[in-house]
């Protein structure tokens, strides 16, 4: 339960840093875009490092989930209890981020459906 609580909040922290690194104008023009990150080649780098750190830890989340479930069925008390808080912290993530920054967060967590779909084994 502890492992899943602190790949909650690194997956939060890796999200926040990425909505804080790597800026979104509005209106969006492509080229000032790129120049930003050309600009500051750390910060952009530090911004991906955390944004595939924060893909890998909800990806993997998505994927406990899926196994979870798979679980559930079963009819034990404590794996819903345990799918039902892992479902609800990932949303409590989800919408945090979406509200610091939702362009950001739909790619975040877009891509880490992705990935977590793409990991699960059979």
């Amino acid at each position: 339960m502890y492992f899943n609580v602190v790949m909650l909040l690194v997956t939060f922290l890796s999200g926040y840093l990425t909505i804080k690194w790597i800026p979104i104008t509005h209106p969006f023009v492509l080229s000032d875009f790129f120049i930003s990150l050309v600009v500051n080649p750390i910060k952009f780098f530090a911004a991906s490092l955390a944004f595939f750190i924060g893909i890998i830890c909800a990806g993997s989340q998505i994927r406990m989930i899926i196994h979870t479930a798979k679980r559930t069925w079963k009819k034990d008390f404590h794996l819903k209890l345990l799918f039902f808080f892992k479902i609800v912290g990932l949303l409590v993530v989800f919408f945090l981020l979406f509200q610091l920054g939702w362009e950001h967060t739909l790619v975040f967590f877009s891509l880490s459906m992705v990935y977590g779909i793409i990991s699960v084994k059979q």
